[in-house]
């Protein structure tokens, strides 16, 4: 009787070894695949953010270029209007003083030649 019960006992032992095992073993594959899912969506996620970022990045450079691309236009239209203004302002100014000074100019264009 000792001896059945012996064997029966160490048979259990076996049994509850290789079921214990089992189980390990389980759970360690399901938390392989539970964390390769979850480093999967996390790998998802990062490529997303930097894709994200980049865009993010070129479209606040195109928005600036526009924005300083219309600044540079209208420096430039102000620059030729106030040189026209100046020139027209030289010219304009230098008839006038002929005028006022009709006989200096006269003197002077008869000098000149």
């Amino acid at each position: 009787l000792n001896r059945k019960l012996s064997m029966a006992w160490e048979q259990w032992q076996q049994v509850c070894a290789e079921m214990r095992e089992q189980r390990e073993a389980l759970l360690l594959a399901a938390r392989k695949f539970l964390n390769q899912k979850m480093y999967a969506a996390w790998n998802m996620w990062r490529s997303w953010a930097e894709e994200m970022r980049r865009q993010q990045k070129a479209m606040g450079g195109a928005i600036r270029r526009m924005i300083y691309r219309k600044l540079s236009m209208g420096w430039e239209k102000w620059q030729q209007v106030y040189q026209e203004l100046k020139f027209a302002n030289r010219m304009g100014g230098g008839a006038i003083r002929r005028m006022l000074h009709r006989q200096l100019s006269m003197a002077w264009e008869q000098w000149q030649q």
